[in-house]
């Protein structure tokens, strides 16, 4: 359906309509970045710098063009994965399968939550206290009451990166080893956990909802003037945001590097959330500030992402069958089948939430690799003063060739 909305002109009126992109900020720091990238400067101090920075040039490019395609027909993503050749509705069916194969990965974070509580409470079981977390889920999704929950969460979130600034003003930061992290290395053993950072740094598959999110706040361009003021718009949308999740990674690794790759810690099995806690040892009640403040924006990030995924699944779902038109009653069996996906990753997992993460980013990875080369072929298809500039073509595709390429160096 067409906008009545009328496209902003000055960049007052253009920061008016900035959001999607922060959702997508707020709901990466509950996942790569308060976890994965820690971890990697725990594993590797600053060998592995160099990845954020490629990770988020190439899901800023991908995401300018989710938006191109969303303000120039009308359409979500997920619409226009029609248009690419082969058999009808293929990629919905493909979109569908990682999705659910993402929720083995949010169910280690759900461990990761119940990690969090274990901290602050030590004679909860890991199970129990993650279990226990998740029947919450339906609770606030079914009364509504996640959005206030929500906008608790990012004032949390902004309580926890300043006391990672605080944290880094009192350690070291060795330039020299900083200048060495910019130049890309792969050091022996790390191509599983590079390829983690790269599916999950800047949200993984999550990404995707940013064209939803566009479509229900913008809707389509009346024209090229139109469409060229509102992808005015959420470029800058854009640049904020990754350049939010740019300077959070850098600080989460940081802090990795400084305070736990020093002591030779590194985040692992039901420890992790208590090991993690310990970068804000410098912070007054540091620890029980991060474990606080991790349990909220965790729990945040699965919520959001099983919400807004299950919506999308049940959006596509209706262009499928007819059988599927009743759009909340296929939501709620889509969330359903979610959480008992993440229930059985808590019973069986529990051991080993860092990995199960680390596995399923990896994965995203793959994915991406292929989601570029998709959104590169769909851009051909859009009309011509709506097509991407071609050096953002070029880092889409150069993202999406290295994302693959180290896929083939973990099989080797």
């Amino acid at each position: 359906m067409e906008t009545t909305k009328k496209a902003p002109a000055s960049l007052r009126e253009k920061l008016k309509f900035m959001g999607p992109g922060m959702v997508l900020a707020a709901l990466a720091i509950g996942s790569g970045e308060i976890i994965l990238t820690p971890r990697s400067g725990a594993q590797y101090g600053f060998a592995l710098l160099w990845v954020p920075i490629l990770v988020i040039v190439y899901k800023a490019a991908f995401s300018e063009g989710l938006a191109r395609l969303t303000i120039a027909s009308g359409d979500d993503v997920f619409r226009a994965f029609d248009w690419l050749p082969g058999p009808r509705h293929w990629a919905q069916y493909f979109i569908i399968f990682v999705f659910s194969l993402d929720m083995i990965g949010y169910g280690g974070i759900a461990l990761a939550v119940g990690s969090a509580l274990v901290g602050l409470f030590p004679s909860l079981d890991i199970r129990v206290a993650a279990l226990c977390a998740m029947a919450l889920v339906p609770v606030l999704l079914h009364t509504g009451s996640y959005r206030f929950f929500e906008k608790v969460v990012v004032a949390m979130c902004v309580v926890l990166i300043a006391g990672v600034i605080y944290t880094l003003f009192q350690v070291p930061l060795p330039a020299e080893e900083i200048a060495r992290g910019l130049v890309p290395r792969v050091p022996q053993g790390s191509v599983g956990t590079i390829m983690g950072l790269m599916g999950w740094i800047g949200a993984g598959t999550t990404t995707l909802l940013y064209s939803s999110w566009i479509n229900e706040k913008i809707g389509k361009a009346r024209n090229e003037e139109d469409y060229r003021r509102w992808l005015s718009t959420m470029r800058i949308d854009c640049l904020v945001s990754y350049t939010l999740i740019l300077g959070v990674s850098f600080a989460f690794l940081a802090m990795g590097v400084a305070t736990l790759h020093a002591q030779g810690l590194v985040p692992e099995k039901r420890e992790i959330m208590v090991t993690l806690s310990r970068m804000l040892d410098f912070f007054p009640r540091g620890r029980e500030t991060f474990l606080v403040v991790a349990f909220f924006a965790l729990f945040s990030t699965v919520v959001s992402c099983m919400d807004g995924k299950s919506r999308a699944i049940a959006s596509m779902l209706t262009g499928i069958s007819p059988q599927f038109s009743n759009k909340l009653k296929s939501y709620r069996i889509v969330m359903g089948a979610y959480l008992v996906i993440i229930a059985v990753t808590i019973l069986l997992g529990d051991n080993q939430p860092g990995a199960i993460i680390n596995m399923v980013a990896a994965m995203n990875a793959v994915v991406f690799g292929l989601l570029g080369f998709a959104l590169l072929y769909l851009d051909r298809k859009l009309p011509t003063y709506a097509r991407s500039h071609p050096a953002l073509r070029c880092i889409v595709f150069a993202g999406s060739a290295i994302f693959l390429g180290f896929a083939f160096l973990k099989l080797l």
